[in-house]
C-alpha cells in the first residue's frame, strides 16, 4: 500500500469529475476543449513496453508512442482536426473510454495530486467492422489552477507490448 496521504472526500470527487469530464471530452474528439484543461508544462508520455524474460514489464522510450508536451499536443490535435491534413480520422472514428480503478493522494507540492486509473479505451472505424480494445494504467499529476484542477503529467502504460491499431488518432 502507498504510504501518501489520500485526499479528502470533496477532492476526490473533483478528480472523478475531471477524469470522467475528460473521457467524454476523449469520446465527443473535443481535444481543443481537453488542451484547455491542462497545464502551459504538461508532459504527456505513452511509452513502448518491454519484455524481458524473467522480469517484470518495463516501459522504455525507445520506440515510444507519445512523448508530447504543451506545443507537440496542440499540434497533433490541429492535425487531428482538419480531415484535410489526415486520413486517419476521415471518417472520425468511434472511441470510449472507461476510467476506472481510480486513486488519488496529495501530490509532492501543495495543489497537486498524484492519481492513478485503469483505462479501457474501445475504437472503431466506421469504415470497419472490427473494433480494438486498449486496456492500461495511467499515472496523472494533476495540479489546483485558480479553482481549477489541470493536468500536470501524464505517463501511460499499455498492457500490450505492440498496438495493433492501425494508428493511434487519439488520446488516452
Amino acid at each position: 500500500m502507498d504510504t501518501q496521504q489520500q485526499v479528502d472526500d470533496a477532492t476526490y470527487r473533483r478528480i472523478l469529475n475531471f477524469l470522467y469530464d475528460e473521457a467524454e471530452l476523449f469520446d465527443q474528439h473535443a481535444y481543443g476543449r481537453w488542451l484547455e484543461r491542462v497545464t502551459p508544462d504538461i508532459r504527456y508520455r505513452m511509452p513502448g513496453r518491454g519484455f524481458h524474460e524473467g522480469q517484470a514489464p518495463t516501459p522504455t522510450f525507445q520506440n515510444g508512442y507519445y512523448d508530447d508536451d504543451y506545443a507537440t499536443l496542440a499540434t497533433r490535435i490541429e492535425l487531428w482536426s482538419r480531415p484535410s491534413t489526415t486520413t486517419a480520422e476521415s471518417p472520425p472514428t468511434i472511441t470510449r473510454h472507461f476510467v476506472t480503478n481510480i486513486r488519488a493522494w496529495d501530490g509532492t507540492q501543495p495543489g497537486t495530486y498524484r492519481v492513478t486509473s485503469h483505462v479501457l479505451v474501445f475504437r472503431v472505424r466506421p469504415t470497419q467492422s472490427t473494433p480494438y480494445f486498449f486496456s492500461g494504467r495511467r499515472e496523472d499529476v494533476l495540479r489546483e489552477e485558480g479553482g481549477v484542477l489541470r493536468l500536470a503529467a501524464r505517463d501511460i502504460l499499455m498492457d500490450e507490448v505492440v498496438l495493433m491499431s492501425p494508428n493511434l488518432s487519439f488520446l488516452v
